[in-house]
Parts: C-alpha cells; structure tokens; sequence
C-alpha cells in the first residue's frame, strides 16, 4: 500500500460521510422551501432559525451517510449480481 494513498476503509467512510451530508443539505433544503410540519414559517418567527436548521442537517446527515456506509460496504461483499 503507497503511503502517500489514505486507507481504503478510511476513503470509503469519507466518501460516505460526504454523500450523506450532502444528501441531507438537500433533504432539509426541500423540508425548508416546502414547509413541512410549518417548520419555515415557525423558524422565521423564532430566534434560533439557524440552530433549528443545523440540527436538522447534522442529524440527517449522520443517519444519510450511516446508510452509505453500510451500503457500500454492502455491495463490497456482493460479486456483482
């Protein structure tokens, strides 16, 4: 294994973390615009619109790239079917 070249598990876990973040940056961009549950018209007349909109991206993210992850390393076990 080159030195210069991250760990493939470590590649594979950044990979996933980044798809899922960016996955849930979009889910919570369309909850916000389609004001779901009043979540946009309630935030705007609240103080901590951000905190409100962060958690929601933090968490979705976690779970959005927990299901890449486990999904990649799925499909690591498959032989090709």
């Amino acid at each position: 294994m080159d030195p210069e070249q991250p760990n493939p598990l470590i590649r594979l876990f950044l990979n996933g973390t980044a798809v899922g973040f960016a996955l849930s940056a979009v889910f919570v961009s369309g909850i916000w615009i389609m004001d779901v549950a009043d979540i946009h018209t309630r935030s705007t007349n609240s103080d901590d619109a951000f905190l409100i909109l962060f958690i929601l991206w933090f968490f979705h993210g976690l779970l959005f790239g927990a299901v890449q992850i486990s999904y990649q390393v799925w499909q690591i076990g498959r032989d090709g079917h």
